[in-house]
């Protein structure tokens, strides 16, 4: 789970309570803090919208889809809105569209913001879920230090999907 903040204070409050302890509110999140940065150098802001959306991902355990954050943000989030939400905190690098020959995206927040990790996609039902495997990141390191040795190219990021069948659908033993 992620700690986003829960509400700002209007400068006109923090104006209010200058030297009251209601004015010295708990320390904000390093994850607030850099998204607060993130949306500043695209010229937005924190609102309504993008925090229930926010909220929602850093929540939700997986990759959401625009169904899929609908039905979390609700009517907090008109969807006529939650299509340009979305693609304002892409356009800022606060999430990251993926795609996994589905036919649709699913955003999460963006790598930096939040642990590593991969995914494991069920190609029946299209469950997605997240995967954090420290030994083959350890894996992957090596190859990308034989890749630079061999090739002489630096490899900055990866991305590796595994596609299957979750457990639920998964035939049971003796079943095909």
């Amino acid at each position: 789970m992620v700690a986003l903040p829960s509400s700002r204070t209007s400068s006109a409050e923090r104006g209010r309570n200058r030297g009251s302890t209601a004015a010295r509110a708990a320390p904000r999140s390093a994850l607030a803090e850099e998204i607060d940065r993130r949306l500043a150098r695209a010229g937005q802001r924190w609102t309504k919208g993008r925090r229930a959306v926010l909220d929602a991902l850093a929540n939700g355990g997986a990759p959401m889809s625009v169904p899929d954050l609908q039905a979390s943000v609700g009517a907090a989030v008109p969807l006529s809105s939650l299509y340009r939400v979305i693609a304002d905190l892409v356009d800022a690098k606060v999430l990251t569209k993926l795609e996994f020959r589905e036919g649709f995206a699913r955003f999460e927040l963006a790598e930096e913001l939040a642990e590593h990790h991969h995914h494991l996609v069920c190609t029946q039902c299209s469950k997605v879920i997240d995967l954090e495997l420290p030994d083959l990141e350890a894996a992957v390191d090596g190859v990308a230090a034989h890749v630079r040795k061999r090739n002489g190219f630096t490899v900055h990021s990866h991305r590796i999907d595994f596609f299957g069948l979750c457990d639920g659908c998964r035939p049971a033993p003796g079943r095909l």
